[in-house]
């Protein structure tokens, strides 16, 4: 294992190095590789710590911040520990207050078509990326969030009941408008994909500036079932969500905690055939010399098509632990150990409302 270039001597990150290797996303405002999550914004952290979160993101020149109208303050989200959704602020909410005056200092994500509140698990998949519902919901985002505009809009999830080219007319249109700089998708099939980018093709429009997907080296289905494929034959650059899986790839304390996995909200654990493989590649970032998290941060940054990572924690040392990862360089022996680890097909911990939404697409 070595380092890339000559490190920083607080963290053993070289920038520069960092920055010639991982591809940056193609549009105006370009991010770097490194992108601050705010799923659970107002559990983990709670909301009183966000600012010093966010403040120790742009301290380590993180200046990427991704979330969505549907996260934070969502029912499936409570904790015993936490306060109710119904008195919790949102993800966007406590991420404006956070970016209060240096808006214009960071990029800035949103998304569009998850299912919002008690429909997330009782409501029909239908409708969320329709003309009216983007439009609504952005204007709903930009207010939480304190800016009147968004540098990057995902289309969070593929909506089959609305046809494609509303959606991505919808996008464009709000380009021209100034309201968001560059739009992407997000969890669309290599099917989905092609025929998104049909619709691009035919239509003369702007294509989508990245493809937001679920990679780990636990999770690998975006390989097996071809999303990274297309996402390289239409040159759409990939932002890896998820990395640790929920935590399985973060160390052995962290498989241990109550919410791991997707009982982060109202899913499921991981099965002991994942926590026998997440231990064994702990002892080998062990032997390397590296944390988990790191190695495992490492991995993707190595992997084809991807320009970035989105990281959620409450930790900032989790942020130091990310950083350190752009300059572990691993060798063909190291990939060919970890490859062999191949964790089960399922989604660690995924839930069954995951699952419902899944078969409705």
């Amino acid at each position: 294992m070595q380092f890339l270039g000559q490190p920083d001597p607080d963290i053993g990150v070289c920038e520069c190095a960092f920055r010639k290797r991982i591809p940056m996303c193609q549009n105006a405002n370009q991010f770097p590789g490194l992108v601050l999550g705010t799923a659970t914004f107002g559990v983990a952290p709670r909301s009183d710590d966000v600012p010093a979160l966010v403040r120790g993101a742009l301290e380590r020149g993180i200046t990427s911040f991704d979330t969505a109208n549907s996260y934070g303050n969502q029912p499936e989200y409570d904790q015993p520990s936490v306060p109710s959704h119904r008195i919790r602020p949102s993800s966007e909410e406590l991420l404006g207050r956070a970016l209060r005056g240096i808006r214009d200092e960071v990029h800035l994500a949103s998304k569009v078509g998850e299912p919002l509140g008690r429909s997330r698990v009782d409501g029909p998949f239908v409708g969320l990326l329709t003309r009216d519902h983007i439009v609504e919901q952005l204007d709903l985002s930009l207010r939480r969030l304190g800016t009147d505009r968004l540098d990057l809009y995902y289309a969070h999830l593929p909506d089959l009941h609305t046809p494609l080219d509303e959606t991505v007319a919808t996008f464009n249109d709000l380009i021209t408008q100034g309201k968001i700089r560059a739009w992407g998708i997000s969890n669309y099939s290599s099917a989905q994909t092609e025929q998104l980018m049909h619709v691009v093709s035919e239509s003369g429009a702007r294509p989508p500036a990245t493809h937001q997907v679920r990679y780990s080296l636990a999770e690998r289905d975006v390989e097996d079932s071809g999303v990274t494929a297309a996402a390289q034959k239409f040159d759409i650059p990939m932002l890896a969500y998820s990395p640790l899986a929920g935590g399985l790839l973060a160390g052995r304390g962290a498989i241990e905690r109550a919410y791991v996995g997707h009982r982060r909200w109202g899913g499921g654990g991981f099965s002991d055939d994942q926590i026998g493989r997440a231990r064994r590649f702990a002892s080998l970032a062990d032997d390397w010399g590296v944390t988990p998290s790191s190695l495992a941060l490492a991995w993707l940054f190595r992997r084809p098509g991807v320009a970035g990572v989105v990281v959620g924690t409450s930790a900032l040392s989790n942020l130091d632990d990310a950083r350190r990862a752009t300059a572990i360089d691993l060798d063909d022996e190291q990939l060919a150990l970890l490859d062999a680890l191949r964790f089960a097909e399922d989604r660690p911990g995924r839930s069954d409302a995951v699952d419902r939404q899944l078969s409705q697409r």
